[in-house]
């Protein structure tokens, strides 16, 4: 049994669909307008207020007189300081020196990034996700050896030697591979701070 006097249920102004639109924008709306006024009122409180443009009139006021003092003559210009060319040539050598050391660091940072998704990898058992992830760690050292320094050629070929030996044997014994790249990334970081 209805009743008669049943009412439909209040409408809202907007459909569903549109409700959720409105849902959805309105705390982006809500926070473009908050921090357009934050930007806003920065923007007028740092920045100081333009100067009037009123021209100002300046006074003369007569200087007082005094004999003319004789001025000195001038003195010939001193030849600017040349560099010598040997001291370019080293100063360029050192900053090309500390260029490869940067890069260098920045390969071997790289090396130690896809060494720690190496390792993601082999947590979620993606073993040719981890294979990918151990090559490209490869190429990276492989680049840090080409731009170190004598005394890091060793250590990083020695690295290199460890994740090529991981690599061999993910196939064969996969289980303490993440421990040993953990390690190799010690390590790797250890020659960065060097």
């Amino acid at each position: 049994m209805s009743s008669v006097h049943d009412t439909p249920p209040p409408s809202s102004p907007l459909p569903g669909r549109w409700q959720r639109y409105v849902r959805l924008l309105a705390p982006h709306v809500l926070t473009i307008t908050a921090s357009l006024a934050l930007f806003l009122t920065m923007y007028y409180w740092v920045l100081p207020a333009p100067a009037p443009a009123a021209p100002q009139i300046a006074t003369a006021t007569p200087a007082p007189t005094a004999p003319p003092t004789p001025l000195p003559s001038p003195q010939p210009a001193l030849p600017t300081a040349q560099l010598d060319d040997g001291l370019l040539r080293l100063t360029i050598l050192d900053l090309q020196a500390e260029n490869a050391q940067l890069r260098a660091a920045t390969h071997l940072l790289r090396a130690a990034i896809t060494l720690d998704e190496a390792v993601q990898a082999l947590q979620r058992n993606d073993f040719a996700e981890a294979d990918r992830a151990l090559m490209t760690a490869r190429r990276a050292l492989d680049r840090a050896y080409q731009l170190s320094v004598e005394p890091q050629k060793g250590p990083i070929d020695s690295i290199r030697l460890q994740i090529s030996q991981i690599r061999d044997d993910l196939g064969v014994r996969p289980e303490g591979a993440d421990r040993r790249l953990w390690q190799v990334r010690r390590l790797i970081l250890a020659l960065v701070d060097e």
